[in-house]
């Protein structure tokens, strides 16, 4: 009888294991998945930096500056491959932005660009998406996360070498 007691506890066991594995699994493709939208949301951003360029580049002599700095922080952007960092280097660039559109809102000349207008508004869409993409991949974070602390979750994500995820924050540039 106690040879049956534990053969069904080891089999509950097992059974939760498994369960837990395909759990965890599941919420770390999750996050790698909303990772990969956001990713591309941020690229789509950075395609829009040489319109950007331009309009700086319409600017007085002091204010060319956004220009090169924009390029800069594109390469710099390129080269952070951990979440934190490339946060922070997306905040630099969304800072730029910003007060790129307000010397641009400032200049009577861009209040009425048709140029502006397009390249302000389709940031302004890319921003969204932006946003809904961070959303969604901070959700998954966090899912994973809290599983993954869980008493006996936190055993096997130790075994399979799950790590916990970093959060992706910054402010919009618009």
């Amino acid at each position: 009888m106690i040879i049956w007691f534990i053969f069904g506890f080891m089999c509950a066991f097992v059974i939760l294991c498994t369960l837990a594995y395909f759990k965890l699994t599941a919420l770390y493709k999750a996050v790698k998945r909303a990772w990969f939208r956001l990713d591309i949301s941020l690229k789509n951003r950075w395609d829009l930096l040489p319109n950007l360029s331009l309009i700086a580049a319409a600017f007085d002599q002091e204010d060319r500056s956004f220009s090169s700095e924009l390029t800069l922080l594109k390469e710099k952007v390129l080269l952070c491959h951990e979440v934190a960092k490339r946060s922070a280097c997306e905040a630099e660039i969304s800072a730029h932005l910003q007060q790129l559109f307000e010397l641009a809102c400032k200049s009577t000349e861009f209040k009425h660009d048709e140029y502006f207008l397009h390249t302000k508004n389709k940031l302004a869409s890319i921003d969204k998406r932006i946003q809904r993409s961070k959303k969604t991949y901070n959700s998954a974070v966090r899912d994973f996360n809290t599983l993954a602390q869980i008493f006996p979750l936190n055993v096997i994500t130790k075994i399979l070498e799950f790590t916990p995820f970093d959060y992706f924050d910054f402010e919009n540039s618009l």
